[in-house]
């Protein structure tokens, strides 16, 4: 902090403007000055910036923004909280980033101003903006491995969207990635089976939409076959999923996944059978063509190396699965 500049000075005449001046315990009629303190909190914001005091200059947007809510101002004061939630973020970044302990107390104060935010948002029912403020706070969560935090927040936001398709596929992506990184694989399986019936409303003629179902149809079966349930107690969609890629089906139907290679759905065919036989030295074998395949991806890899370590002997709690699965696949059940 600059020595040459008073800020505590700058603080009490700041707040002086705000005071309602009495005179033998009577208010006279002079009112607060809420303008003119708010464009005040504003520029010794900027100022703490310069100086890298990053935790005043949040408090001061914060105070900034108190203003504008005495002057009904809602937009004036939303910019100063999203501000505000900003720097506090930022903060808690450059700690993990330098490895430097932090309590957090940065992280929840962000928090906080982010749920004012959302508030000022409902008033002015400004659903979009409000989703995708949740979106990105929950990306700065995720990057600060605040995993479940995150999860909630992109479960909010997935509510904020349900006209707009392309941004729903992103926060589906960022769930799902989180969930099978955190080998939560019951929520996973459910999170991508809400994308893939998301999808399939929408029609399959577009090639981007293809891509995308022929990519969840993948990631669905693998987690499918590393929870591997009892049948008994398989949901009919689940067990249908499944049996798309037995050598039954395919007969029955003209063209099975019309939006995966045929080469693909072939070599699917073979890693399921050979899962359900506990056959790893087949498994193995089909690992060099599954990675020749153009629409397989990383994601993919990472989930048939945990089909070959169960099939190794890992155990997974299957029981745990049965007991989510046999309820409703609503993601909304997460929260």
């Amino acid at each position: 902090m600059d020595p040459t500049i008073d800020h505590i000075e700058r603080l009490r005449t700041i707040y002086g403007k705000l005071k309602k001046v009495r005179f033998g315990g009577v208010v006279t009629s002079r009112k607060p000055k809420y303008a003119e303190a708010a464009l005040d909190f504003q520029s010794l914001s900027r100022q703490f910036r310069q100086e890298n005091c990053l935790e005043y200059a949040g408090l001061c947007l914060i105070q900034s923004s108190r203003c504008f809510s005495e002057l009904k101002s809602s937009t004036s004061e939303l910019q100063m909280l999203l501000e505000a939630t900003s720097i506090f973020i930022e903060i808690e970044l450059q700690l993990k980033d330098t490895n430097t302990l932090s309590y957090h107390e940065n992280l929840s104060l962000a928090l906080s101003v982010y749920q004012l935010a959302q508030k000022n948002l409902r008033e002015q029912n400004e659903r979009y903006l409000a989703g995708l403020i949740t979106f990105q706070v929950g990306l700065h969560l995720e990057a600060l491995e605040k995993f479940q935090e995150s999860e909630r927040l992109f479960s909010m936001a997935l509510d904020s969207f349900q006209d707009l398709l392309s941004i729903q596929i992103c926060i589906y992506q960022r769930l799902i990635n989180i969930r099978i990184d955190n080998e939560n694989y019951n929520l996973a399986l459910q999170t991508t089976t809400s994308l893939i019936e998301r999808l399939m409303k929408t029609s399959t003629n577009d090639i981007s939409y293809r891509c995308l179902l022929a990519n969840y149809d993948v990631v669905r079966l693998f987690l499918l076959l590393i929870l591997q349930p009892h049948p008994q107690r398989l949901r009919s969609d689940y067990a249908k999923a499944l049996d798309a890629y037995t050598w039954e089906s395919y007969e029955k139907l003209d063209i099975p996944m019309s939006y995966l290679d045929e080469t693909l759905f072939y070599l699917l065919q073979s890693i399921t059978l050979a899962i359900q036989a506990k056959d790893l030295k087949h498994i193995e074998q089909l690992e060099y063509d599954l990675n020749q395949q153009t629409q397989i991806n990383s994601r993919h890899i990472h989930l048939f190396h945990k089909l070959k370590q169960k099939i190794s002997g890992h155990f997974i709690d299957t029981f745990k699965f049965d007991q989510h699965t046999s309820t409703s696949n609503d993601i909304t059940e997460y929260r």
